[in-house]
């Protein structure tokens, strides 16, 4: 038999939390050093817990899943930072699908750019989006049909996700146009 001793490993740290007549016992240091050493991965799992469920942090994998549980699917044009910021507003927006407020605020999340957004009205009206000689004019319009005007240039806005997003946010029965006015 050999009477050379294995090397010495440290005591668990999980002895702090008994009380002081055990904290000293070298034995019990051991033993519990398996339950650490089992439950060291779990309890850092546990700790970074939270940013599973944030999608700014959220891996790729997680942040599909989180989309998927509010029903939203990833736009194909849409790069992975502004679905990042897309995702958080999805139940929001959900509640305003159809109307005008909905349709501006997912287009301004996901291009950057805050567009005008009028719809047509007989005579002259001019309301909080609209200004004059900009988004307004004396002239025929369309029923059921509204305009969005972005204030940019047209390489500064992806033309297909903006088709794609007033496509998954405007009333089904409404048609639109898409203008750019540059500063």
């Amino acid at each position: 038999m050999d009477n050379r001793r294995l090397p010495r490993e440290e005591p668990s740290t999980y002895l702090r939390y008994l009380p002081a007549i055990y904290q000293d016992d070298p034995f019990l240091g051991r033993f519990l050093r398996i339950f650490e050493e089992i439950n060291s991965p779990i309890q850092a799992m546990v700790d970074t817990l939270p940013e599973w469920f944030d999608p700014r942090l959220a891996p790729p994998t997680m942040l599909e899943r989180l989309a998927s549980w509010v029903g939203a699917q990833w736009p194909a044009r849409l790069p992975e930072p502004r679905w990042r910021q897309l995702v958080p507003y999805i139940l929001f927006l959900h509640r305003w699908r159809g109307t005008k407020r909905g349709v501006r605020l997912a287009l301004e999340v996901a291009t950057g750019q805050a567009p005008l957004i009028t719809e047509y009205a007989e005579g002259l009206v001019l309301g909080p989006d609209a200004t004059l000689g900009l988004n307004t004019a004396l002239k025929e319009g369309k029923a059921l049909h509204f305009q969005v005007v972005f204030d940019c240039l047209p390489e500064e806005v992806d033309r297909t996700l903006v088709q794609c997003i007033i496509g998954a946010y405007k009333p089904a029965h409404v048609s639109y146009s898409v203008a750019f006015r540059p500063r």
